[in-house]
């Protein structure tokens, strides 16, 4: 059965996601998860999820905003 997903905040996300991503909707942050190697992470309005791990944060970081804009590309519909 279908349900239907409520989009979150804006202002909810960034709590946890501090990072605004030039992807509209999409939220990003960054974390230190053992000595020098880092886990960025990202969520859209819709809960959507992508993340990835290494030891470069800001090469993560545009890997994540790749990642989420073939989520865009996908087709994957928001409800």
């Amino acid at each position: 059965m279908k349900q239907w997903v409520r989009p979150l905040t804006e202002d909810g996300l960034l709590e946890d996601f501090p990072i605004r991503s030039r992807l509209d909707g999409w939220f990003f942050r960054i974390n230190e998860v053992s000595g020098g190697v880092y886990r960025a992470d990202g969520t859209d309005v819709w809960g959507r999820t992508v993340a990835r791990d290494g030891t470069d944060p800001d090469k993560l970081l545009a890997e994540c905003e790749a990642d989420a804009r073939a989520v865009l590309s996908s087709g994957e519909k928001a409800p």
